[in-house]
């Protein structure tokens, strides 16, 4: 009986070692999601806090901040919670989160703000070069290897105003093609033909595919 005596001992301690472990680890994906999103704030190229230099560059993305504020609801600690792989841009997130006039207004004392930087705007879209476009796609497929052209920040605003144009003009005379080859042959073109416009070239491609 002495061996099995020992082996139920090594468990337990094991178990509790595990539950001692566990208790010191970072908060779970669930647990991390019950921080509210207190605000979500999106800088344009066109505002002056989003650096013309790290546009030129196609430098865009998402900053996620997690404010904590103490009993007076004064912040306290300021931290990155979600980066945008870009330290620049987690940089200028942090600085105007310090500025940022925020308050819980509810029992939380710890909130998210969103900062998203966007090159483009629905505004913007009809005069953006393939060549400002090619540096886009470079830009993303070096920071994010795992996302296609559709994930790129222009596609979302370009596509909705190229199906909305192609149905009005009576262009399309059947579904829209799928996003990801229209994309995918936008690439393709502007990477070409970088002097044309690249929501010209992504309307002859998606008529191409129409047809």
């Amino acid at each position: 009986m002495a061996p099995r005596t020992h082996t139920m001992k090594a468990l337990a301690a094991g178990s509790t070692l595990a539950l001692a472990l566990l208790a010191m680890a970072p908060q779970s994906a669930a647990a991390q999601a019950t921080v509210p999103t207190w605000r979500e704030i999106t800088i344009y190229a066109t505002d002056a806090s989003y650096p013309a230099a790290l546009a030129r560059r196609g430098v865009q993305g998402n900053v996620t901040v997690e404010l904590a504020l103490d009993d007076k609801g004064r912040k306290g600690v300021i931290t990155v919670r979600e980066s945008s792989r870009s330290a620049e841009l987690d940089a200028l997130a942090l600085d105007m989160a310090r500025r940022l006039d925020v308050a819980a207004g509810n029992e939380h004392r710890n909130g998210l703000v969103i900062f998203k930087f966007k090159k483009d705007h629905s505004s913007t879209i009809a005069t953006k070069s393939c060549a400002d476009f090619n540096v886009d796609a470079a830009w993303q497929a070096a920071t994010f290897p795992e996302r296609g052209p559709r994930e790129l920040p222009v596609s979302y605003e370009s596509i909705g105003t190229l199906i909305y144009s192609l149905h009005r003009e009576g262009s399309a005379r059947q579904s829209f093609p799928g996003v990801e080859a229209v994309m995918n042959a936008t690439v393709a073109t502007c990477a070409r033909t970088p002097e044309a416009g690249m929501l010209d070239v992504m309307r002859q491609e998606a008529l191409k595919l129409i047809e």
